[in-house]
């Protein structure tokens, strides 16, 4: 993707701080925060805007850049921010470079490869491929690196994860950490029941593997492909410190639905070519379902893109869906 507007380091007015030719008026806190942290800035176009997170193409003392700031409480751009850092160090993955994270944002140096809303992804064998081979390098290198299962926090300029040596136990807290979001909305039966059928079933994730940084969403949006080479993954606001498998299935079960061009056996060939998959990780498949139906509940309401008709619709599917996939799984 070409890059947009001009790098500038011109001192900037006052009126050019706080306004952007074309664009709509920003959130105060963005132009603060910038404001705060650089000589000159310059707000190009917003790319995003969709809770719990926005996202503007901006340029920082001359430097063509990515501001990604929270804009609800389950915001969490400083542990992006600081993971994506991580990864960058290291391991191989190419990820946009970090210049700056604070406690409820972060800034990014510009990657003129890097998904955005306005370059369509395209689905196809070249994307399947090597999104699974990248996929797999990122476990591959980051399972040495990690003996907790859990989420991440940021912990000064690194990072750590709070969580358990079990990863059962953490899958269970997985749950738990969504409940409250789902209760507000009445439907904090649905965590209790997955949270009740993982208590009952101590040992249904048994054989799922070590624990390796998962990205948590590695789909077109967020993977660029260029002939034939995965150039960049962005986005690491769902990230997870879990088995491979629950970013296999993450991916796979939302990427592939109804898969009938093969492009889910390019994926996994990607995958197996760097990384095994552990034995059973298929039996496991619809309990990772679940997981992510969980977490789609909780975005629902979340990001409230929806009307009061459709969101109760999306709601009672999942109820079902979860209800449903638990029983198959009893």
């Amino acid at each position: 993707m070409s890059s947009l507007g001009r790098s500038d380091s011109t001192p900037l007015s006052a009126a050019d701080r706080h306004s952007s030719r074309g664009i709509p008026a920003m959130k105060r806190d963005v132009h603060n925060n910038l404001e705060a942290q650089y000589t000159t800035y310059r707000i190009v176009r917003q790319l995003r805007d969709m809770p719990p997170h926005e996202v503007y193409e901006v340029y920082v003392d001359g430097q063509h850049a990515v501001y990604k700031g929270n804009t609800e409480p389950t915001g969490k751009a400083a542990t992006e921010g600081c993971v994506t850092a991580f990864v960058s160090e290291h391991t191989s993955v190419p990820v946009p470079e970090i210049l700056h994270v604070e406690d409820d944002y972060y800034i990014a140096a510009w990657h003129p490869d890097a998904p955005t809303p306005d370059v369509g992804r395209e689905l196809n064998e070249m994307w399947a491929d090597a999104a699974g081979r990248l996929l797999a390098t990122l476990h591959d290198e980051t399972a040495p690196l990690l003996d907790t299962y859990g989420h991440f926090i940021p912990a000064g300029e690194a990072i750590s994860v709070a969580g358990s040596d079990d990863w059962h136990a953490a899958a269970t807290d997985y749950i738990r950490r969504h409940r409250p979001i789902l209760a507000q909305y009445g439907h904090a039966d649905v965590a209790d029941a997955v949270i009740e059928f993982l208590i009952d079933h101590p040992d249904i994730l048994t054989g799922a593997g070590d624990s390796v940084c998962c990205h948590g969403w590695a789909t077109p949006e967020h993977i660029s492909v260029v002939d034939g080479q995965a150039v960049s993954i962005v986005d690491f606001e769902h990230v997870i410190a879990a088995p491979g498998e629950f970013d296999y299935w993450r991916t796979a079960l939302p990427t592939f639905n109804h898969d009938t061009d093969g492009l889910q056996e390019l994926f996994r060939a990607g995958y197996e070519s760097v990384r095994a998959l552990p034995t059973g990780f298929e039996r496991r498949a619809p309990l990772y379902k679940v997981l992510n139906e969980v977490y789609y509940f909780e975005s629902l309401y979340v990001q409230n893109q929806h009307g009061a008709e459709e969101t109760e619709q999306r709601a009672n599917w999942f109820r079902q869906s979860v209800c449903e996939t638990l029983e198959m799984l009893s």
